[in-house]
């Protein structure tokens, strides 16, 4: 899909791309806690 010969250039770079959403992700519901109140 992104054009590589070999398929594992490509895993390399979706794993890197998963990473980086997990740790966007964490950092937003981190700020987000912090805005609103879930009950429990």
């Amino acid at each position: 899909m992104l054009g590589h010969k070999r398929i594992t250039t490509t895993q390399i770079y979706a794993k890197i791309t998963n990473d980086k959403i997990g740790q966007d992700m964490a950092a937003l519901s981190e700020k987000l806690s912090s805005v609103f109140k879930v009950a429990q």
